[in-house]
Formats: structure tokens, sequence, C-alpha cells
């Protein structure tokens, strides 16, 4: 889930607004969706008054940037990508206007901005674009000294630029992508464990890797990646996070039929047979909760042992 932005430092009169902001958060955080939209609405036009009230005061800039890309998120989360695009694009626009004020400060906000600019134009299906946003966002944390927030950021935005290749049919590109983004996480991962807020995007990386290499016949490069996919799902789902059940079960799945193009398929049946032993002892000890997840893996189990 996109995480909403904090804005911070709001002035007396903007009381309201960090106000509204709270409450959309809240709702948000508790599904109730629509409403969190209504008071994220709310907040931004009386941000947008401020600004014409106050037009030379840059903290208002600030704020309404930041309001538009939590407005962006929640829009996201609704399915309704057009509208969160054009609210994104206007963030990506006040970000940008900021970073010579402050460039240190504003430049990551704004590579964030990309990157989300670029999720949202993917999903859209305007491939072409997104593959600009992301570059762009990629440049821009490349254009930081590396902190803490450049290292995360950065191979989130390689692991959606790699995506975003893929789906502009530039597979070269794609895979130098990739290869970069699971490099840098394998190398967070040594070092600081698993990146929880990185950790989906690792996998996207791993498994538009294992994609690539599986289109050209290259299936021990493709079985690497495949490892790397299966390992951090497994390592979601039994840090107690069962939803991530489906995206084990279809990584699963392709990892059996890499496997099995390597020559290798007994390694594909045994490594899903693993998985659902580990779902069933978890469904063990916390009775129900990964339901889901013992009858999806268990399907996958059935149809491997069927094909090989």
């Amino acid at each position: 889930m996109a995480a909403f932005r904090n804005h911070g430092g709001m002035m007396p009169q903007e009381d309201e607004i960090s106000q509204l902001m709270g409450e959309a958060l809240e709702l948000f955080r508790s599904g109730h969706l629509d409403r969190a939209r209504r008071s994220s609405e709310r907040a931004i036009e009386m941000c947008r008054e401020l600004t014409a009230a106050e037009p030379g005061d840059p903290q208002h800039g600030r704020v309404l940037a930041s309001l538009l890309y939590n407005h962006a998120t929640v829009l996201n989360r609704m399915d309704r990508r057009p509208a969160a695009l054009v609210a994104i694009l206007e963030s990506c626009r006040l970000y940008e206007q900021l970073v010579p004020l402050d460039r240190l400060a504003f430049k990551p906000l704004h590579a964030d901005a990309l990157t989300r600019a670029g999720t949202t134009l993917a999903a859209l299906g305007r491939a072409e674009e997104a593959v600009a946003y992301q570059r762009s966002a990629v440049a821009a944390y490349e254009s930081l000294p590396v902190n803490g927030v450049v290292e995360r950021g950065l191979p989130r935005a390689l692991a959606l630029l790699a995506a975003s290749h893929d789906a502009n049919d530039q597979p070269e590109q794609a895979i130098s992508a990739a290869t970069e983004a699971v490099g840098r996480y394998e190398e967070l991962h040594a070092r600081d464990g698993l990146p929880v807020d990185g950790a989906s995007y690792y996998a996207l990386a791993a498994r538009t890797l294992s994609r690539l290499h599986a289109r050209r016949g290259d299936w021990g490069a493709a079985t690497s990646a495949d490892a790397v996919a299966v390992g951090i799902y497994r390592l979601l789902v039994e840090q107690d996070a069962p939803e991530y059940a489906e995206q084990l079960a279809a990584a699963l799945a392709d990892s059996a039929t890499n496997l099995s193009a390597a020559g290798r398929p007994d390694e594909g049946v045994e490594q899903v047979r693993d998985a659902a032993r580990l779902v069933h002892e978890l469904n063990l000890r916390f009775p129900g909760r990964y339901a889901a997840a013992v009858s999806r893996i268990d399907a996958v189990l059935a149809a491997v042992r069927t094909s090989w």
C-alpha cells in the first residue's frame, strides 16, 4: 500500500487542514475510501484558498503537494486512475517548483511523486509515458547523496521502471533495470534484513527478471530469479502477512514451470510442497487466518503434480 505522506509543520491557520488530513488518513486505513476522498478534497480546497490568499508563501505549495499526493493514493485505491493521475501530476509539478528552495528536502519528495505518477500511468496502460516518469524518478534519486531515503527509493523506482520497460516491449532495458533493482535490494537485505517497505518491489523486480529470462529460454537465470521472488513471498507470508499468498502461489507456479523447462521438475514440485507445509502449519497455529493461503497453495501443488 502506498503510504500517506506526513506534511508536518502546519501553521496555525492551517489547523483545520491538518485535522482533515489526519481524518483522511484514519478513514483510508480503516477502508472508508469514499469518506477519505471527501476529507481529502476538502483539505485540498482549503489549501488552494490559502495559496490564493498568500501566493508568495512556499509553505502552502508544500502542503498542497503533499495533500495531492495523498489524494492520489486514495483515488488509486478506489481504482479511479484518471483522477488519481491528475492529482499526482499536479503534485509532481509543485514539488518540482519547490526543489530550488531546498534541494535535499524536496528532491526526494519529487522523485517519489514521479515514481507514483509512473505507476498510475502504467495502470492506465500508458507504458511509454510510465517509462518516462520512472526514468525521471531514477535520475532524481541518482542525483542525490546516498542516505536511507535514496537507498529505499532508488531500487523501488528501478523495479517499477523495469516493469514499465517490459510492458513497453523493451526487454534489454527491462533486464538492466530489474537486475540493478535486485542487486540493490540484495545489498539492503544482507545488511539490514528484508526491507519490509520494499519487499514487494524486490519481488516484483525478481519476477520481472524471471519472466524476461524465461522468454529467452535462459532457464538458469529464470530459476535464479524465481528463487528470490519465492523466498521473499514466503518470508512475508510467514511474517503474519497471509495476503501475500496469492503472489507466493503465482511465483511458485512460474518457478515450477521454469524448473521443469530446465530439466529439474522434481525441484519445482518439492518447492511447492514445502510452501504447502508452511501454510498448513501456520493455519494450525492461527486457525482460519491462513485458510485461503492453504487453498491457493494446495491448488498449485495439485497442478504441478498433475503436470509433472
